[in-house]
């Protein structure tokens, strides 16, 4: 029996990393019950199909690892992976660990459990000033907060992954005044999950996450202005306090505006000491 066990789940784990539908409805009994164990939402029928369609829609499913081997126990095989959640421009954005526990009758998958988890990664730094350890990841709250919110671990992913190409898009961070309100009602998500969604993935705050994007969109787009130094650079980005602004620079580079300035000069504009002079 642990021998068809293992033959059904390594034959859906290959169709899952093909995307063959298909396929893998063709392993599921009728009957079938999906539990994720990390919202507590239970899928079966026409509603099962269509949360396996969506998770590999927008899985990158060549970011999905195995971290040990298969254990096999006569009709249950538990499986544990690491899955990656990327933006359209690549960058890893959050993690998702996770352990399955799928149920084999009769050649066919009759139930599988899955505890997943989303894990924080480093966030990205221009230029590194230091090596930085990933952070852990921490509790995601109760099972009640879970229900309220509404999302999936890979959905939280998801959700930054729509949250960054709407920013990089539209680019509302240039205005002073953006709140949370505004950018649930333009991204469709309410302000709970957003809030959920970079507390899990980033370890921050909205108002720390835009003031990130908007020294990040400094740093690769905007630059340095032959008038008004280091106060009009950061009035292009959205800041309206000089004080924020430097906060949140060096939390992104290590040091302060003048500093990376004198390290990446623009050719023919501004100098470092110009800009430490405003």
């Amino acid at each position: 029996m642990a021998a068809d066990t293992l033959t059904v789940v390594n034959t859906h784990n290959t169709r899952w990393a093909a995307g063959d539908l298909d396929g893998l409805y063709a392993l599921y009994h009728p009957d079938m019950v999906f539990t994720d164990h990390y919202t507590g939402q239970t899928y079966t029928g026409l509603a099962l199909r269509s949360h396996v369609a969506g998770v590999i829609a927008r899985s990158a499913l060549g970011t999905l690892t195995y971290t040990d081997r298969i254990c096999v126990d006569n009709d249950t095989a538990t499986l544990r992976y690491r899955e990656v959640i990327r933006s359209a421009h690549g960058d890893d954005l959050m993690a998702v660990r996770a352990c399955d526990v799928v149920r084999v009758l009769d050649g066919y998958i009759v139930s599988i459990d899955e505890y997943a988890i989303p894990e924080r990664l480093a966030a990205p730094v221009h230029p590194p000033p230091r090596p930085r350890r990933r952070a852990r990841t921490t509790g995601a709250g109760t099972q009640q907060d879970l229900a309220k919110i509404g999302l999936t671990a890979r959905a939280l992913g998801h959700l930054l992954a729509d949250l960054d190409a709407w920013m990089r898009a539209e680019q509302p961070f240039c205005q002073p005044t953006l709140t949370l309100q505004q950018v649930a009602a333009a991204t469709g998500y309410t302000r709970n999950q957003i809030s959920f969604a970079l507390n899990q993935g980033g370890g921050v705050g909205f108002f720390e996450y835009i003031n990130r994007v908007r020294v990040e969109h400094l740093l690769q787009c905007v630059p340095l202005p032959t008038e008004g130094g280091v106060v009009a650079w950061s009035e292009r980005a959205g800041f309206r306090s000089v004080s924020t602004f430097y906060k949140a620079f060096r939390a992104v580079t290590g040091v302060s505006p003048a500093a990376w300035l004198q390290r990446h000069p623009s050719p023919g504009g501004p100098t470092a000491d110009t800009a430490s002079s405003h």
